[in-house]
């Protein structure tokens, strides 16, 4: 019987970290990533981040969060969304409401705050996964449909051995044109940060800016290469860009006036081939859509795991 639904408190950390590794398993954590990926999160509010227990044993959870105190631009354009980027149950207290109780006590606070539409699971700055996985999770799958959250679409997370990965004469000769129309790939170099900028300013959503303005400020301290970027440029002006971090691939984009001129192929084509070079030998893509996968799928990568967005009004 559960007997309190709490705000998360320090002496819960523990008995979360011991559910959440057992409740998804795919997606299992360490206390540093809950520290740095919620905990720290500039927008981390305790009473969104609801705890269920029977005395003081912790037998379910839910991360819930919004923009408290850092706007999130074209994510959340009205100031009305929120996001649930993790829920838990331990299985002997499945089926038992708790997972209702703790969303109702959730969805009571989001709407006293404000929030009209609430998101699984794409809080942009700390999503751990895009939404529910489809396979894995398909029971909290159907949890949440009888709780009214609709699918809004289905992204893919996508892995490639690139250990014998090289560089085909096919693309050497697509970046060959590209040079002669002036357009270069190259390393990114600290002289190129304001034409930089001004490309994800202008083109990339806001999360992907974040993601770059946090890469580059990691650079002036030591903890980022100016290497795991690779930009497109022509004259004075960025025009595309393709980064990792570890074996982890992308955002990659092109400015919307020169797509569809191979600019990123020879991209993702350069960048695989360094990361291959600094010792890596698999690259992944967390979240991506049918259509950029089909460009992956020509460097060797393959679905992993397949995820509902979802979605649902609550004020």
């Amino acid at each position: 019987m559960v007997t309190s639904i709490t705000p998360i408190s320090n002496r819960d950390i523990e008995g979360i970290l011991k559910l959440w590794n057992s409740a998804m398993p795919l997606d299992a954590i360490t206390l540093d990533t809950l520290e740095s990926r919620v905990l720290l999160d500039e927008n981390f509010d305790e009473n969104t981040f609801l705890v269920a227990k029977e005395n003081d044993h912790v037998v379910g959870f839910v991360v819930g969060t919004y923009a408290r105190r850092v706007p999130l631009g074209d994510h959340d354009p009205n100031g009305d969304r929120c996001w649930i980027t993790a829920l838990g149950v331990e299985p002997e207290y499945q089926k038992q409401g708790v997972a209702a109780k703790m969303l109702a006590s959730l969805f009571e606070k989001f709407k006293n705050l404000g929030k009209r539409e609430c998101y699984i699971a794409t809080y942009a700055p700390g999503y751990f996964v895009p939404g529910i996985d489809v396979k894995e999770y398909s029971g909290a799958l159907s949890f949440l449909k009888k709780l009214g959250f609709e699918e809004t679409y289905r992204p893919l997370s996508m892995d490639a051995s690139i250990a014998l990965f090289k560089v085909t004469p096919e693309m050497k000769e697509k970046e060959r044109k590209l040079r002669d129309a002036g357009i270069k790939i190259m390393p990114y170099t600290r002289d190129k940060l304001i034409p930089f900028m001004k490309f994800t300013e202008r083109e990339l959503p806001a999360d992907w800016q974040r993601v770059s303005r946090t890469n580059l400020k990691d650079l002036t301290r030591g903890l980022f290469s100016a290497d795991q970027i690779f930009i497109a440029v022509k004259g004075e002006d960025v025009i595309g860009y393709c980064q990792f971090e570890g074996a982890h691939f992308g955002p990659f984009g092109v400015a919307a006036d020169y797509q569809g001129k191979g600019i990123g192929t020879v991209l993702l084509g350069r960048t695989i081939e360094h990361m291959r070079a600094k010792g890596h030998h698999d690259a992944w893509v967390l979240w991506t859509d049918d259509v950029a996968a089909k460009v992956y799928s020509k460097f060797g990568f393959k679905e992993t795991r397949r995820f509902a967005v979802m979605k649902k009004v609550i004020g």
